[in-house]
């Protein structure tokens, strides 16, 4: 994770750009990778992908990769209740804000979007 002093985590200009259009904003796209995990039930997965030059938000139950629908993981984040369940018992949506704001690498989101 890389975030700045100030605690703001930054965007890469390249991959803001296509999230903004792609979701219409970096905030619809946070929220739709957090309720993709909180709609994950049980144990699985919520992804950013790229499919067809096009990033979109996902879920995949249990062990299952993005790959097997032939889009290319870009970010993943682990809702199986071992995950999160000592520090967020079972407030998984806690989790997911606690992830996708604090703990991304977005500049590591980038590079395997430009090596996709």
């Amino acid at each position: 994770m890389k975030n700045n002093p100030d605690g703001s985590n930054n965007i890469p200009f390249e991959l803001e750009n296509m999230i903004i259009q792609d979701f219409g904003s970096i905030e619809k796209m946070k929220q739709d990778f957090i309720n993709a995990g909180i709609a994950q039930f049980g144990s699985g997965w919520c992804w950013l992908v790229l499919n067809k030059n096009k990033l979109e938000v996902t879920k995949t139950p249990n062990a299952e990769n993005p790959i097997v629908h032939g889009h290319v993981p870009l970010l993943g984040c682990d809702v199986w209740e071992h995950s999160y369940y000592v520090d967020y018992r079972n407030k998984r949506p806690d989790y997911l804000k606690a992830f996708i704001e604090n703990l991304v690498d977005w500049e590591k989101v980038t590079e395997k979007l430009t090596s996709a």
